[in-house]
């Protein structure tokens, strides 16, 4: 079974709907994540006005959910939302320790009502998730699924392909986009020494392959090089 290669719910200007819209009509792609990065009171209105028709569109596109950047239990509205039709939730690791025990125990809570493997805990910052990680592996469902974001991993000088092999039984997601040594989360060129290392992974992974690009021209570059470097996706 191959990889499942997923575009962000924003790639061009507009609601949830607009896009899901755009995807289904003018584009091949049948794999999104719905992002409540920031998750405000204008999102949470958003939410509210389009959730049905988000999932009416859950027979036609396969979808993941980016959950807010610092997780609150208010946030669970989200996954009673979407838990219905979504496979699994990306969840960032507190940004200070003193949030910690909170944050385990709201993953104890949410992993026991939604299901153990439907979290995958993604490195932004590698201190951040080393302290994270080790403190579930305690926690009452144990070490969690992972989200490995390559990008991350480049920006903090760490060598992709050897941080993944490390990890490659717990890894259901990859996060890819272009760092070019200031900016990340920009387009990324074939040919680029992270493909051609990450690629005996990739081309025998089965999760998902999430492009953090966010313009739909963008992206469809990117599946294509994709596909070249990693085989049939």
């Amino acid at each position: 079974m191959s990889a499942r290669l997923s575009v962000p719910s924003y790639v061009l200007p507009g609601t949830y709907v607009e896009n899901l819209r755009f995807l289904d009509e003018r584009t091949a792609q049948r794999d999104v994540e719905l992002l409540f990065f920031i998750y405000d009171d204008d999102a949470r209105a958003l939410l509210k006005a389009e959730r049905r028709d988000i999932e009416s569109y859950s027979p036609r596109f396969g979808f993941t959910v980016h959950m807010p950047d610092a997780v609150e239990a208010s946030h669970e509205e989200i996954l009673e939302a979407t838990a219905g039709y979504a496979s699994s939730f990306v969840i960032h690791p507190p940004r200070v320790d003193d949030r910690l025990s909170d944050f385990v125990y709201l993953m104890d809570e949410w992993r026991g009502r939604y299901g153990p493997d439907r979290f995958f805990l993604e490195n932004t910052v590698l201190t951040r998730f080393d302290t994270a990680n080790r403190a579930l592996a305690d926690s009452e469902y144990g070490p969690p699924r992972l989200c490995a974001d390559i990008g991350h991993l480049r920006v903090e000088g760490v060598e992709p392909s050897a941080w993944v092999a490390e990890r490659a039984g717990r890894i259901s997601e990859l996060h890819v986009h272009g760092y070019d040594g200031e900016r990340d989360h920009i387009p990324f060129a074939a040919g680029e020494r992270w493909l051609s290392d990450l690629s005996p992974f990739a081309r025998s992974f089965s999760g998902v392959i999430e492009m953090e690009l966010f313009a739909w021209a963008e992206l469809d570059a990117a599946a294509a090089i994709l596909r070249d470097a990693w085989g049939a996706i």
